[in-house]
């Protein structure tokens, strides 16, 4: 919750919704756009990897027989029937490069047409891959080479070199494994798993949190934090936080959420975590991991990490852009490890940093159990850094103050999972 000012008029890749097919032979709607998969070839009944601990431009190979993280890759919609695929570890895209005989590497921050991909389905299962740079399959092809170096070099698919099995990875599948929830099933906050903080007053906001079921609601399925315009304690409005600290923390792992957010600059939704030794080492000590911060406008959402070295205005943040408005429900979600801390949007990849990055400013803060915070602000200093207003409240506009009078806003929160590799 502490904040970084970015340009907020620029746009980064998007990820669309599927579309349906343009090209004959391909089945976009089976593709699974947004999730995370492996390969299997069937040439060697051996998992795909990108591993770029082989160098920068080594090609995928087809000889793993576990699933880790150079084995998955994000299904991606690049348009008119095509895919591109986005490894995991590396946030890099698969390219057919033809200045390579078609050879398959995963070295692209970006895909072009090198970078898409026919996703064919040939039945039981099985899928192949046709290359957009030259129109060719891709093949495992055993007379390459013993480690079966993957090529877009066949006219059409002859049999089991160019055919792939595939599986969606998510909590349990892949080596993650759901460690707990709270699917917000029932008709009051868990106090098992949260409890409202009504003491914090940081960040000039304009809000005081309750524990108010005003303010701090479940029902139907999900929680609602609800942003009011009513004075409280000095402040002009009402609003809701919860926070896991002391009873639900995490060591390294991943955890995500369903939100769907109000839109009106100056609100300030947050899914957030902080480290468990808060009170002993203080902040920025402690680490701060931002999976999700959003300032009222409806295009773009942003993640960050503050740290000793690399706090306020952190240069560890960067904006993501979702496929729908924010206002559409949305998966937000961070991997975290020793070695790197990840950023995803309904299973795409939108940031990587690893800890040599990290260091570069301070020492890393992210090997330890962290909680777990959601909230809605009201104002404060990062909306104020991008909507300027300083009347009628700082960070708070008058279309803003009006909205919130007339309709209390509400961040929604269908569920919070969190799993491990094991």
């Amino acid at each position: 919750m502490a904040w970084k000012l970015g340009s907020a008029a620029t746009s980064g890749w998007m990820m669309a919704l599927a579309v349906g097919s343009l090209l004959a032979g391909v089945d976009a709607d089976a593709a699974p756009v947004g999730q995370t998969i492996w390969l299997k070839a069937c040439a060697t009944q051996q998992y795909v990897s990108a591993d770029q601990n082989l160098g920068a431009t080594a090609p995928l190979v087809a000889n793993r027989t576990t699933v880790q993280g150079w084995e998955q890759y994000q299904v991606i919609d690049a348009g008119g029937g095509l895919i591109a695929l986005r490894a995991s570890e590396s946030g890099l895209f698969v390219s057919a490069d033809t200045n390579l005989g078609g050879q398959l590497v995963a070295n692209r921050t970006t895909f072009q047409d090198w970078e898409k991909f026919e996703w064919v389905e040939l039945g039981n299962g099985s899928i192949a891959l046709k290359a957009r740079s030259n129109g060719l399959f891709v093949s495992t092809d055993l007379n390459q080479g013993a480690t079966a170096p993957l090529y877009a070099t066949r006219a059409s698919v002859g049999g089991c070199w160019e055919s792939f099995t595939w599986g969606a990875l998510g909590g349990g599948g892949g080596g993650w494994v759901q460690i707990w929830s709270d699917e917000f099933d029932g008709t009051s906050v868990n106090p098992s798993n949260w409890f409202a903080n009504t003491g914090v007053h940081v960040n000039s906001e304009q809000q005081q949190y309750t524990n108010s079921p005003n303010n701090i609601q479940v029902s139907n399925g999900t929680l609602k934090l609800i942003a009011r315009r009513e004075g409280n304690n000095g402040y002009p409005f009402t609003s809701g936080r919860l926070e896991s600290a002391g009873l639900r923390e995490f060591g390294h792992g991943r955890v995500e959420a369903r939100i769907k957010m109000p839109v009106g600059p100056g609100l300030w939704p947050a899914f957030w975590m902080l480290g468990n030794n808060i009170n002993q080492a203080g902040w920025p000590t402690c680490g701060e991991l931002d999976i999700l911060e959003n300032v009222g406008y409806s295009n773009w959402t942003s993640g960050a990490l503050h740290g000793p070295g690399y706090s306020g205005n952190t240069p560890i943040f960067q904006q993501f852009y979702p496929s729908s408005p924010v206002s559409d429900w949305h998966v937000y979600r961070t991997d975290f490890s020793s070695s790197d801390i990840k950023w995803y949007i309904d299973g795409a990849l939108m940031k990587t940093v690893t800890r040599a990055e990290v260091e570069r400013y301070g020492p890393w803060a992210f090997d330890k159990p962290f909680f777990i915070i959601l909230n809605l602000a009201v104002g404060g200093v990062m909306p104020h850094g991008y909507n300027g207003a300083t009347t009628p409240h700082y960070g708070v506009p008058q279309s803003t103050a009006d909205l919130i009078g007339r309709t209390p806003q509400q961040m929604e929160v269908d569920w919070v999972r969190v799993y491990q590799w094991r």
